[in-house]
């Protein structure tokens, strides 16, 4: 018996009610502050916004207090994980010089970002 493997291109577009939330906490390195500063002003721009769209994020939002960094963001209910797993893959949203902490899931810990958003990005309903 042959087993069929789904990709995430092949999850249905149809969630089941609600969201998954996963984040990501880490700083950003020493001497890369003119970087980050540019590379958050590409997060608030169309093109990261696109990005967000087509790996299929409803919210993606950036904390930042003394180059500390929460990362929170939000996909549909699938019931398929690849979702989240595929956009912490994804080249160009995670630059090198953030050094990564910890992460974890939103329906295990509480989270409550303590800093400034500096990146707010939410899908259209």
């Amino acid at each position: 018996m042959r087993s069929t493997l789904r990709y995430a291109w092949k999850v249905p577009p149809e969630a089941t009610p609600g969201e998954d939330t996963r984040f990501w906490i880490g700083r950003v390195s020493s001497g890369h502050a003119a970087e980050h500063q540019q590379f958050i002003e590409w997060l608030n721009g169309p093109e990261a916004a696109d990005i967000f769209r087509r790996r299929r994020l409803t919210e993606y939002q950036l904390t930042e207090s003394d180059g500390n960094l929460t990362v929170v963001f939000k996909a549909p209910h699938t019931g398929d994980p690849r979702i989240m797993i595929d956009f912490l893959r994804y080249p160009g949203v995670w630059p090198e010089y953030w050094e990564f902490v910890r992460g974890g899931r939103g329906d295990e810990e509480a989270l409550t970002p303590a800093g400034t958003v500096k990146v707010h990005w939410r899908r259209d309903a």
